[in-house]
Order: structure tokens, then sequence, then C-alpha cells
């Protein structure tokens, strides 16, 4: 009875820790997103119309998170369409464009920030353990991502697309 008491406890305190881990991270990533992803994506989140898409509830921040790291690794080649909207405008390939974004670390607070922030809600801390996981995986990638790409996301362990 007291291992499981015990086991319980410690259950309950390491989400209590992972909690507080995802919080402090998005407070870090704020400043990384004020300095990488404002002028696009607004202070508030929701895009510029025709232009930028919104990072509020959309299945690209709140859904798989390896798939969300990917296109902040990447970039986004073309037009997509997000919540039934099309938007005309890419994404550079961060990384090049935002030296800041080579640091797994930051890239892992940016991501928690925005999938805690515009009214996103998700619980789960994107690591820099992750970030860097998922950078190898798509190192040899050297192009940005297609909306087609992105809808047929490959599994992981998959071949990555180049």
């Amino acid at each position: 009875m007291k291992n499981i008491i015990f086991a319980l406890a410690l259950t309950v305190s390491t989400a209590a820790f992972a909690q507080e881990d995802i919080k402090v991270s998005a407070d870090r990533g704020k400043m990384v997103y004020l300095q990488t992803c404002m002028a696009c994506h607004q202070l508030t989140g929701q895009g510029i119309p025709g232009a930028f898409p919104p990072l509020s509830k959309t299945d690209y921040v709140t859904g798989d998170a390896r798939r969300f790291v990917a296109i902040v690794l990447k970039g986004i080649s073309g037009v997509m369409t997000v919540d039934g909207k099309v938007y005309a405008t890419g994404m550079p390939q961060p990384e090049l464009t935002f030296p800041i974004l080579k640091d797994d670390k930051n890239i892992a607070d940016v991501t928690n920030y925005v999938r805690t922030n515009f009214g996103n809600e998700i619980k789960e801390a994107v690591t820099p353990e992750f970030v860097a996981e998922v950078r190898k995986e798509f190192a040899g990638r050297t192009t940005q991502w297609t909306e087609a790409e992105l809808l047929a996301f490959p599994a992981k362990g998959a071949a990555p697309a180049k």
C-alpha cells in the first residue's frame, strides 16, 4: 500500500514538474516569438489574412508536435489552406532567416509558447532533446515543406522526403 501511495505521489509530482517546465519554457519562448514569428503571425497569433496563417487552434500547431517542429526547422513553400482559408505566402526556412533558431532550446521554447498561447492549450512540453531528434531526422532535407507533404506527414521512422 505504501508503494502505491508513493508511486501515485511521484506521478502527481512528476506531472506538476512537467507542467511547470512547459510554463517556464513558454515564458522564455515569448521573447523568441517576438523576435522571429511576430512580424508575420502578429502579436495575437492571428496572422495576416491571405498572407500568413493564424497559429490559433490549428492542427498544424496543436496536432503532431513532430510536424510542428519540422515546420519551424524547414519552413513552408507555396500556398496553404488553414481553417478553410487560403494563405499565399510561404515561410522561409526559419533557421536560415533567424540564427536564434539554430539552438534547439530556442525552438523548444518558441513551440511551447505557441502551443500554450493564442487559445491553444497543449500540456505536453516540446523539449530541446525532441527538437534535436526531429532536426536529425530531417537533416538531409534541403527544401521547405509543401502543404501536400504536411498533410501527409510521414510517420516517425518512415523515409523522410528530401
